[in-house]
């Protein structure tokens, strides 16, 4: 090879190489997804999906274009192509860049897919093959004169499901059976929970607990009872408040409030602060101001800032008033303390409608 000398020579050196090997220089479209998902019902499905060129062997802008004029978000060279901007079913991404006078291009397709309608039911499938029978809950009870029973041991077992504790379990005496006996004076009847398993033949029979007794009175009884849910209750004395810590049918002799109910009546509030309510058993009302007696009501006190109609004949009333008329005006008839008027229906008389008067003037 001979020496590189004179000025062609340096000149065909320096020049920039007119062609270039198409392996060597290369430009790829990668897409996050491929598919948007549109469903019967609900969103799209990615919201959006990205596109990215990679350039080997070369640099520069890439330039991005979209058919179908979907709208196209470039960051660089990215693109982002929402799926609200997508025009159609289906939309193709270019990616161009031009490098010493080649143009490369990749491409890559997005597609709407819509789901379909729901298809019809399938054939019944045959059936399963039994499960395992479950357990079973069982009860039983037995009637005692004994004031407990045991509850050791807590728990026995008995063979099959029509099975109950042997005689005097749990306490001398007991007979247990599958439903509750009668109940006499003295008497309480016991219950016991079992659970029969149809895989081992087996009850399991826990202690017993009292279910319910039966007594001729029940004396000096003091209990928590939370909620209670009773038949008919006779001889029931209630009294609440602080005023009322005794029982008898009678007001507090203090200036405290509260309530009492009984044979005797019904007391509410304290006559000693002006507020009070009874009602007595035989169906007397008596209050501040008012009175019910054998079904005749006698009112009390001020009548004050009052209004309404009365109809009946009012007996025995007293009272001081300041103008008593029957209308506002026109025609009408009114009385006050220099005695009575009458006025007539025409009011343009010098008058102004009085016809007549009798008093003190």
């Amino acid at each position: 090879m001979s020496a590189i000398v004179g000025e062609r020579d340096n000149l065909i050196m320096n020049t920039v190489p007119r062609f270039a090997a198409a392996v060597d220089r290369v430009l790829l479209l990668a897409v996050s997804s491929s598919l948007f998902r549109v469903p019967t019902a609900g969103l799209t499905t990615p919201s959006s999906v990205t596109f990215t060129a990679g350039l080997i062997n070369m640099s520069g802008a890439v330039a991005f274009s979209a058919s179908n004029a979907s709208v196209l978000s470039q960051s660089g060279n990215t693109v982002v192509l929402a799926a609200a901007g997508m025009v159609g079913n289906t939309v193709t991404v270019t990616a161009t860049i031009t490098v010493d006078g080649i143009t490369y291009t990749a491409t890559q397709t997005v597609s709407k897919v819509f789901d379909g309608y729901d298809g019809k039911p399938g054939a019944p499938g045959d059936p399963g093959s039994p499960g395992v029978k479950g357990n079973s809950a069982r009860v039983c009870y037995s009637k005692t004169s004994l004031t407990s029973l045991s509850n050791s041991p807590t728990s026995i077992s008995t063979e099959g499901d029509n099975s109950y504790p042997p005689p005097n379990m749990w306490g001398q005496g007991t007979v247990w059976e599958g439903s509750p006996q009668i109940l006499a004076a003295g008497e309480n009847l016991y219950r016991s929970d079992g659970t029969y398993n149809p895989n081992t033949g087996v009850t399991s029979w826990a202690a017993p607990y009292m279910n319910s007794f039966k007594v001729f009175a029940l004396d000096a009884f003091t209990a928590n009872l939370g909620r209670m849910t009773s038949g008919d209750i006779t001889g029931t004395v209630l009294h609440g408040g602080p005023g009322y810590a005794h029982s008898t049918y009678t007001w507090p002799q203090n200036l405290q409030g509260g309530y009492h109910l009984s044979a005797d009546g019904l007391l509410l509030g304290n006559p000693l602060t002006g507020r009070y309510f009874q009602l007595t058993g035989s169906g007397d009302v008596y209050a501040p101001g008012l009175s019910i007696v054998n079904g005749s009501a006698i009112f009390s006190g001020n009548l004050a800032a009052a209004t309404g109609t009365f109809a009946g004949e009012l007996q025995a009333a007293t009272g001081t008033i300041g103008l008593l008329r029957s209308k506002a005006a026109g025609q009408r008839t009114e009385f006050d303390s220099n005695g009575v008027r009458a006025y007539g229906p025409n009011s343009g008389n010098p008058m102004g409608g009085l016809v007549a008067r009798m008093g003190v003037w």
